[in-house]
């Protein structure tokens, strides 16, 4: 095993994308990626508007909220299991076939659900069954498009990348949030999963015309347990990494709990409502598509990226501490936009650095691992909150839940590891 791992990190530098990048213009919008673009921008609208109309399905077939819970841990779950495996195999393999594959499995799975909801035959089982195969197929997909973008992206150019394809996410999310349940009551929940089967595969079909280049890898040759035992093997001698890893499976275990009692703590105070809960969401939405625009549109010095990801994460911390102090909408809607400005560019940032440091051939385990351990506490998180806030005021649990992510970012700023992979 030493063998092997002393190779890997023998390996880890940016020649070979160094390379890569040469093949492909010097600028954002080439071919490779306006087709991403395109596809990724219509899949995940269909992803959105689908969403919304599953719940309403779900809810109007069954009546039960915590069925429609359990359905969403079905999607969640392959995250934390699956994800290690999946980034080992897509390093291992043609990460264009990886990324048609998934989406048309998809499609055609959400094509099925909407064809036996439009004839009456769709059962609930079968809405499980769908979510644990399209679940999958996300462990797959995901970290295949982090790891090709910055192989078809100038490196210079990869923080606004980065940006432009997550703004992508952030837009769908309003437009969701305006219009996906009124888009249910008009043309009903079948149409929409025909639609977002539709979308996966119109985002297959303009990424077979993709040309994503292939990673040479001498890892290849070793078996599948010795490569993943190497990504983790990989991971653990990242320090930055690993102490910035950790630290985000906290701040998710501790959002997760906060987010999942936010609604409730809005319905019981007479000032909010679970009408300002809406608007207050798609306000941190808003924030959030700002922040990526700022990012796609003005350049930053490698040397301040490290004082931006630590600003970001303690204003973050602030403005959720604030949110649970005070019950005045307005000034909660403010803490909100904040709140998803900064979580966009601490986010781009953490994403660009991986992107950057870690090499092709290792690129999709270590995107996969992040996943996989970022989601692992959530869960636990929603347990939690569930149990003390039927015993401990909300606000309080909210207030405590980053009130400690505010000291674990603040540890952070001391690690000279974390500055110096931040600023790579």
């Amino acid at each position: 095993m030493d063998k092997p791992v002393k190779d890997t990190m023998n390996e880890l530098n940016l020649v070979e994308n160094s390379k890569i990048n040469k093949k492909f213009s010097n600028k954002i919008w080439n071919r490779n990626f306006t087709l991403l673009f395109q596809g990724q921008a219509v899949s995940i609208l269909g992803d959105n508007v689908f969403n919304i109309a599953l719940e309403f399905w779900v809810l109007m077939r069954t009546g039960s909220v915590s069925l429609m819970g359990t359905l969403l841990a079905v999607i969640t779950l392959p995250k934390v299991f699956i994800s290690p495996f999946a980034g080992t195999f897509i390093d291992r393999h043609d990460r264009k076939k990886v990324l048609i594959t998934t989406d048309v499995i998809s499609g055609i799975t959400i094509l099925f659900i909407g064809i036996t909801a439009i004839i009456d035959s769709l059962q609930v089982w079968m809405v499980f069954i769908s979510g644990l195969i399209t679940g999958v197929c996300s462990c797959f997909f995901y970290p295949t498009i982090n790891s090709c973008i910055p192989d078809i992206i100038p490196k210079s150019k990869l923080l606004k990348a980065n940006s432009i394809l997550s703004s992508i996410s952030s837009v769908n999310d309003m437009i969701g949030y305006a219009f996906g349940g009124f888009l249910v009551q008009i043309v009903g929940a079948p149409i929409l999963f025909i639609f977002n089967g539709l979308s996966f595969l119109f985002s297959a079909t303009l990424e077979y015309f993709a040309q994503i280049p292939q990673i040479k890898s001498s890892l290849k040759n070793i078996n599948f347990i010795e490569d993943m035992k190497i990504g983790i093997h990989l991971v653990n001698k990242l320090k930055g990494f690993k102490y910035i890893y950790i630290t985000i499976a906290f701040l998710n275990l501790f959002a997760s709990m906060s987010m999942t009692l936010t609604l409730p703590w809005f319905k019981i105070n007479n000032q909010l409502g679970v009408g300002l809960y809406g608007i207050a969401m798609a306000i941190n939405t808003f924030g959030i598509f700002v922040g990526y625009t700022i990012l796609s549109v003005f350049e930053m010095k490698k040397e301040n990226k490290f004082y931006v990801f630590i600003i970001s994460g303690i204003i973050i911390s602030c403005t959720m501490i604030i949110y649970s102090m005070t019950l005045n909408f307005y000034f909660i809607a403010v803490m909100f936009f904040i709140d998803g400005l900064c979580l966009a560019v601490m986010g781009s940032l953490l994403q660009t650095s991986m992107q950057n440091f870690v090499p092709s051939d290792m690129r999709s385990k270590v995107f996969a691992f992040e996943n996989a351990l970022s989601s692992a506490l959530m869960p636990i998180g929603m347990i939690f909150a569930g149990i003390l806030g039927a015993r401990i005021q909300m606000n309080k649990i909210i207030f405590a839940d980053y009130a400690i992510f505010l000291v674990l970012f603040i540890y952070l700023s001391f690690l000279r590891c974390v500055k110096e992979t931040i600023n790579i």
